[in-house]
């Protein structure tokens, strides 16, 4: 499933939060002339999804996650971006009731064919760290490519994000949240 350029421009906008997006930013990265992008952000502005806010000429646009409307968009975004990765889906299909999020990120993303391993973020109480290993270590033992697993708490995560990891939010931009999108919109909001 292909998300639609609205959906595309939420979830860019919710990845890249450190970024200042206006029209014509925006509109570069999605594929899609300045006035295309320009009525698609003023639509989800009428939604309340987005806030507008005018510094010198221009018009930014960032997310208004204080509206539920506007989490439950950016889930979506982040869903469909899922399915569009049925073989990860499936590869780590065993951590999904395990962790309050998966993140799959790396150069897998870029290029399976030449990445030499899989990265991938996962965020789960540390009760259940135990049975993360081994799901992991018995991957590894099937995969062509070797597993990285960097795991952490949900506190650890959020310490990470609040001290501005840089790394940590290099996966939040461009890894695929493969599991638990709810979660991970809740821990970056």
């Amino acid at each position: 499933m292909k998300p639609s350029k609205e959906q595309e421009i939420i979830r860019r906008i919710f990845k890249d939060f450190q970024t200042s997006y206006n029209s014509r930013s925006i509109s570069k990265l999605v594929g899609l002339s300045h006035v295309g992008a320009f009525k698609i952000l003023k639509k989800i502005e009428k939604k309340g999804i987005a806030s507008s806010k005018k510094i010198g000429n221009a018009v930014i646009y960032s997310l208004n996650l204080a509206n539920p409307l506007a989490r439950k968009e950016i889930e979506l975004s982040l869903l469909i971006d899922a399915q569009n990765h049925k073989r990860w889906l499936e590869e780590f299909k065993d951590l999904e009731n395990i962790s309050d999020f998966v993140v799959l990120f790396g150069s897998v993303i870029r290029s399976e064919s030449s990445a030499k391993d899989i990265d991938v973020l996962v965020v789960a109480e540390r009760s259940n760290f135990s049975k993360i290993k081994e799901i992991i270590k018995k991957r590894n033992e099937v995969s062509n490519k070797k597993i990285h697993l960097i795991l952490q708490e949900p506190e650890e995560f959020k310490k990470d994000l609040d001290s501005r990891n840089k790394a940590i939010l290099e996966i939040i931009k461009t890894g695929i949240v493969l599991f638990g999108q709810d979660n991970f919109v809740r821990k970056i909001k």
